[in-house]
């Protein structure tokens, strides 16, 4: 299965975090996706340091939530899944970091089985703890 997944990120004012959630991305074993930020109008440098990952891979798009649209993350996703091209798709939020093998693992868990999705482990971190 070589499936396009579509990983959409609502991300407002994450600037100080977004940079370790998309280096993460870029360091996927799968290569077939897509990243989708949808931008709830931060007034920090969120746009900045997204923009600098786009100009270094173009999987990546940013887009502004319309203003028509509520505000909110799960707004943003909806509209990010609006937009989204992939066959699959990976929820995830600007201050969350995958592992380099989780969407090759989760692709796999829905072909092997046959299966309509998949829900991988996680772990919780807090600086200072681990």
């Amino acid at each position: 299965m070589n499936n396009k997944v579509s990983i959409i990120i609502p991300n407002f004012n994450r600037a100080h975090l977004i940079s370790d959630t998309l280096e993460s991305i870029v360091a996927q074993d799968y290569k077939n996706w897509e990243c989708i930020i949808i931008d709830d109008h931060s007034t920090d440098k969120s746009i900045q340091v997204i923009k600098d990952f786009i100009g270094r891979d173009i999987r990546f798009k940013v887009v502004k939530r319309p203003e028509h649209k509520p505000k909110g993350a799960n707004s943003c996703r909806n509209y990010g899944f609006e937009l989204s091209n992939g066959e699959l798709i990976q929820w995830f939020d600007s201050d969350d970091i995958m592992t380099p093998d989780q969407l090759q693992i989760l692709v796999d868990a829905i072909s092997e089985n046959e299966v309509d999705f998949a829900v991988g482990e996680s772990m919780n971190f807090k600086e200072g703890k681990g």
